[in-house]
């Protein structure tokens, strides 16, 4: 296998679609394909999805609280990364894939497939076969920034350039860049960014007795940073996969998010220096501490910087701005309660599951929808 870039190498002749034209695009396609959808209380929803550690609680529980929701988790049955994958395991996994998604349409018509797949996982024709039952599919991706097209292996690209044609239309969440690409490849997509769950990132009736914590996996450019902070005076406490204290579950994620006046936050994406927006970006903020990150211009969009989050955009400014807020805790937690505040208001993910039945046709839009 190996890792490659864009295999195009024009450019279309915008870097960017706006909102409108996205959502143009996508209902022209809908209403030719006669699949607009009529309005109704609880349409219903395929939602194949592989449960790891958030999906279920971000997806799942995201749409289930507004639709009436048949979540397919293959749980260990299919090994993406078997020996034999491409050729015994991922035949399987779509003929059962087909197969799951019938059943549900048999005991019930499907209104919308929905998944969080990417080209390892199916073909092509797996999402044209189900495409064909009369359903609107769409797909969500939370890596495209530098993860659309991935290797080349040899079931196909482990990106999503080879399936999201196949989709009514695709969910890109990083960075509104990204949905120039799968224009390129002759998809439609839209762009959201993540959202949060507030039933299980909510703040506990806990002190405020950490100052400073990050809880992440130790990697990249973030031992360096936290080791710096220390050896100039931050006593940041790190929680997390690499650092001593090792994986934490979401119960004591939670707690050490309730007991913290600053949760540390790094906006890369892996090793990269480039920045796209992540779920932590919404769920952190639920919390109620302050939430400093990484600064990313697609962040203004979404927050008021400085009142419902800040940011910083080196490591001096970051060493600044913690002794400042170390100091001034109750202005951090007035920031962190702003920003709570958004994120429950704008930010979860039934915000953007609404925003997607009202383009398909189910409700009226959303004030999400006006964002971009």
């Amino acid at each position: 296998m190996k890792q490659i870039g864009s295999p195009f190498q024009c450019k279309p002749e915008k870097d960017a679609y706006s909102l409108n034209e996205q959502i143009h695009q996508i209902q022209s396609h809908l209403i030719k394909a006669g699949k607009m959808l009529s309005l109704k209380d609880r349409p219903r929803v395929f939602a194949a999805v592989h449960h790891v550690n958030w999906e279920k609680q971000g997806l799942v529980d995201g749409w289930s609280e507004i639709t009436d929701t048949v979540h397919y988790d293959w749980g260990n049955s299919f090994d993406q990364y078997a020996s034999d994958w491409h050729k015994s395991g991922k035949p399987a996994f779509n003929k059962e894939l087909i197969h799951q998604v019938e059943l549900a349409h048999g005991e019930k018509p499907i209104d919308i497939f929905f998944s969080y797949l990417s080209g390892r996982w199916v073909y092509p024709e797996t999402i044209r076969t189900i495409r064909n039952m009369n359903l609107i599919t769409i797909n969500i991706s939370l890596d495209d920034t530098l993860k659309f097209w991935g290797l080349q292996e040899a079931g196909g690209f482990s990106g999503n350039t080879e399936i999201a044609p196949e989709f009514d239309f695709c969910i890109t969440c990083q960075s509104k860049e990204d949905v120039r690409k799968y224009h390129m490849v002759g998809a439609r997509s839209l762009f959201l960014p993540p959202g949060a769950n507030p039933y299980t990132f909510s703040p506990l009736a806990v002190s405020r007795d950490i100052q400073v914590s990050f809880v992440g996996q130790c990697y990249g450019i973030r031992p360096h940073i936290i080791a710096w902070l220390k050896d100039h005076g931050i006593p940041v406490k790190t929680y997390g996969k690499g650092w001593p204290s090792s994986e934490v579950s979401h119960q004591d994620m939670n707690a050490i998010y309730s007991r913290s006046v600053i949760n540390l936050g790094f906006g890369f994406i892996g090793n990269s220096s480039v920045t796209g927006l992540k779920g932590r970006d919404f769920e952190v903020p639920l919390m109620g501490g302050l939430y400093l990150t990484t600064y990313n211009r697609e962040l203004e969009d979404y927050f008021t910087i400085g009142e419902e989050i800040d940011c910083y955009q080196n490591e001096v400014e970051l060493l600044t701005k913690l002794f400042y807020y170390m100091t001034h805790p109750d202005i951090a937690l007035k920031i962190g309660t702003s920003g709570r505040m958004r994120c429950l208001r704008d930010h979860t993910w039934i915000n953007r599951f609404k925003t997607i039945l009202t383009i398909i046709g189910f409700s009226d839009y959303t004030s999400e929808m006006r964002h971009g």
